[in-house]
C-alpha cells in the first residue's frame, strides 16, 4: 500500500509541478522527477529529500510540501550548474576542498562499504603491533648546558649518578631546566612531541633513577634524569580491534586515493615551471 500511495502521490505532484508556468512535463524518463537544463533530478532523491524535510513517509507529504521540496532541489541544481559555468572551484577554496573531499569519498566508497575480514585484520595487527599499546609515561627532568660545556656536562652526570642532589648539581655546574616538559608524569607521545625524536629515543632507554649521557641537540647539551618510567603495555588483538579496523581502513583509503591520483596524473597534461619540477 505504501508503494501505491507513493505512486499516486508522485502522479499528483507531477501534474501540479509540470503544468505550472516555466515547466514541462513531456519527455521525462520514468526515473526522473524533473530535468534542469538536461540534468535529471532523480525520483528516488526527491522521495528521500521529502522524507528528510517533512520527517514522515513520502506518502504522507502534501502536494504543497512536495512542490516546496522539489522547488528547492531545482534551485540547488541551478546554483550548482551556475557554479560550474563560472568555474567557481578555480576561485573559491571551500568549493575546491569540497570537490577534493567528494572525489576522495567516491574513491573510498568500496573500502568503506566492505568490512575487512577477520584474518585480514589480524594480519594487519601483527604487522603493526607497536601501534597497539597502552601509552607509557615518564616523570623526568631535562637539564641543559651550552653546547661548549661538554666537560662540565660529563662532571654533572657523574655527580648526579654518585647521588648528589640535583638542585646542588645544577647550582654547582650551572645547569638549568629546559622548560620543554612539565614536572610529574608525562605521556610518551607528549614527551616525544616536546623533546623531539632524538631526545625521546634517549629517554626511552632510561629506567627509574637513571641519568642519560650528555646529548647534543639543537645547540644545547641535554642531561635527562628519569625519576620514574612506566612502560607502554601491549594490547591484545581483541582489545585493540576497533582501533585496528579504523587504522586498516585509513591506510586502505590512503592507498586507493594515491592510486587514483597516479591514474589521473597518467592521463593529465601537467606543465611545471622550470626549477619546480619534482
Amino acid at each position: 500500500m505504501s508503494a501505491i500511495g507513493a505512486a499516486i502521490g508522485l502522479a499528483l505532484a507531477g501534474y501540479a509541478l509540470f503544468t505550472a508556468k516555466g515547466t514541462s512535463g513531456s519527455g521525462l524518463p520514468p526515473e526522473d522527477v524533473a530535468l534542469v537544463n538536461g540534468r535529471p533530478i532523480l525520483q528516488s532523491d526527491f522521495v528521500t529529500q521529502t522524507q528528510l524535510e517533512t520527517g514522515s513517509a513520502f506518502k504522507d507529504a502534501t502536494v504543497a510540501e512536495r512542490r516546496k521540496v522539489l522547488g528547492e532541489m531545482i534551485d540547488e541544481e541551478l546554483l550548482v550548474q551556475r557554479g560550474i559555468e563560472i568555474d567557481l572551484a578555480a576561485s573559491d577554496p571551500d568549493v575546491r576542498s569540497a570537490l577534493v573531499a567528494g572525489v576522495d569519498l567516491q574513491v573510498d566508497a568500496e573500502v568503506l562499504a566492505a568490512p575487512p575480514e577477520q584474518a585480514t585484520l589480524e594480519r594487519y595487527y601483527a604487522q603493526h603491533r607497536d601501534r597497539y599499546a597502552a601509552e607509557g609515561s615518564m616523570d623526568m627532568r631535562d637539564l641543559v648546558l651550552a653546547a661548549t660545556d661538554g666537560q662540565i656536562a660529563d662532571n654533572a652526570v657523574a655527580a648526579i649518578r654518585a647521588g648528589a642532589p640535583i638542585e646542588a648539581v645544577m647550582a654547582r655546574f650551572g645547569l638549568k631546566e629546559s622548560g620543554k616538559i612539565g614536572r610529574g608524569d608525562n605521556y610518551d607521545f607528549g614527551v616525544k612531541a616536546k623533546l623531539g625524536e632524538r631526545l625521546f629515543a634517549v629517554a626511552a632507554q632510561l629506567g627509574d633513577g637513571q641519568v642519560s649521557e650528555p646529548t647534543l641537540d639543537f645547540g644545547e647539551i641535554h642531561i635527562l634524569v628519569m625519576n620514574s618510567r612506566k612502560s607502554s603495555i601491549p594490547q591484545s588483538f581483541a582489545a585493540a580491534r576497533d582501533q585496528v579496523i579504523q587504522d586498516f581502513q585509513r591506510d586502505a583509503r590512503t592507498a586507493v586515493e594515491q592510486t587514483n591520483i597516479a591514474y589521473l596524473k597518467s592521463r593529465a597534461d601537467i606543465r611545471i615551471k622550470a626549477g619546480l619540477q619534482p
